[in-house]
C-alpha cells in the first residue's frame, strides 16, 4: 500500500508539473497542454481507485505489470495517455527555448 500512496503522490507532483507548464507557455499552449495533462493524470487516478476497489492491485509493481500486459485497458490507456501529454509538453518546451522562444 505505501507502493500505491507514492504513486498517488507522482500524481499530484505531474498535477504541479502542468502547471509550470501552463506558466512557461504562451496562452492558449499553455492551457491545453495543461489541461491535457491534468485530465489524463484525473483519469490515470480514477483508474487506479477502480483497481484497487476491484482487488486487482495491491502495490506499485502490480500496477505496472497492469499496465504492461495491458489486463486493465482502462488503466493502461489511461497511464499512455498521461506519458503522451507529458511527452508532448516537454518536446514543445524544449523545441520553443532550442528558438529562442
Amino acid at each position: 500500500m505505501k507502493g500505491i500512496l507514492l504513486f498517488a503522490v507522482l500524481l499530484l507532483v505531474i498535477c504541479a508539473i502542468s502547471l509550470g507548464i501552463n506558466a512557461a507557455l504562451p496562452s492558449p499552449d499553455g492551457a491545453l497542454f495543461a489541461i491535457a495533462i491534468l485530465l489524463s493524470a484525473a483519469f490515470t487516478a480514477v483508474s487506479l481507485s477502480i483497481e484497487l476497489g476491484e482487488g486487482r492491485i495491491n502495490d506499485m509493481g502490480d500496477v505496472m505489470k497492469v499496465v504492461e500486459t495491458g489486463q486493465s485497458l482502462r488503466l493502461t490507456l489511461a497511464a499512455y495517455g498521461l506519458g503522451c501529454s507529458l511527452a508532448a509538453a516537454a518536446t514543445v518546451l524544449v523545441y520553443r527555448y532550442l528558438l529562442g522562444g
